[in-house]
């Protein structure tokens, strides 16, 4: 499809429910046009920044975009910057429109950058000494996935910029190899349990399962019950971050 296959009447009568709108860079030129109809309808916007995207097709969009999410890959490729935390904040100062943006990290779980409007003068913090200050608070020996937050502080990293907001690095289920079967559509899951945080204003009292959801997929082979088993050992783990 491309955007003359659609009048711009019925692209806004097909938005006009729309609470949040995904868009993954595929056929940018749509997502383009779909996007700025989305914008001028005040429609949040989360943009799917894939690696495999070259700047033309991801630049408009993630200057449209409410949240970004990405891979662990992609935040050093579109900043040559190779501290990830470091590479998240600057891309959240090359896009200020951006509320958040989170980084997939494998079974190392994902890194989210939350932003907030504020013009306190206070000192800047280095993003990567928080960073690891974050690290060492998690618990490698737990094998359910948990969230650390920073507090809300001005950040600054490797770039010229700074932002106002929090870091948070969320851990992933350990899952043992003997169970390890399918990764196909875990970074679908991934970006579905965003979405569903976002839609229903869960964030960030969800982001600590996001990688859990990441990597279900994984574990494909085992009986549901053993999937909603494990459903109700998060559930409390999950609210109590409310």
């Amino acid at each position: 499809m491309v955007p003359g296959d659609i009048s711009m009447s019925n692209l806004s009568a097909a938005l006009q429910d729309v609470n949040l709108l995904y868009l993954d860079g595929y056929s940018h030129e749509m997502a383009l046009s779909v996007g700025k109809q989305a914008d001028l309808m005040k429609i949040p916007i989360l943009v799917d920044a894939e690696p495999e995207r070259t700047k033309t097709e991801l630049e408009h969009l993630l200057g449209l975009s409410s949240y970004i999410v990405c891979s662990g890959k992609f935040p050093e490729k579109w900043t040559s910057i190779s501290c990830i935390p470091s590479a998240l904040l600057e891309i959240l100062v090359q896009y200020p429109r951006a509320r958040f943006i989170i980084a997939t990290l494998g079974e190392n779980g994902c890194m989210m950058l939350e932003r907030i409007e504020d013009d306190s003068g206070i000192d800047a913090v280095d993003i990567g000494n928080v960073a690891e200050s974050l690290r060492l608070k998690v618990h490698k020996d737990d094998s359910l996935p948990t969230c650390v937050s920073s507090k809300f502080m001005r950040l600054s990293g490797r770039g010229h910029g700074t932002i106002h907001g929090r870091l948070l690095i969320g851990t992933a289920e350990k899952i043992p190899a003997p169970e390890l079967v399918d990764t196909t559509g875990c970074g679908d899951a991934f970006i579905g349990a965003v979405l569903y945080g976002e839609a229903y204003q869960l964030l960030p009292s969800l982001f600590m399962i996001l990688s859990f959801a990441y990597r279900k997929k994984i574990a494909m082979n085992k009986p549901v019950g053993v999937l909603i088993s494990r459903w109700h050992k998060l559930r409390p783990v999950i609210f109590a971050f409310k």
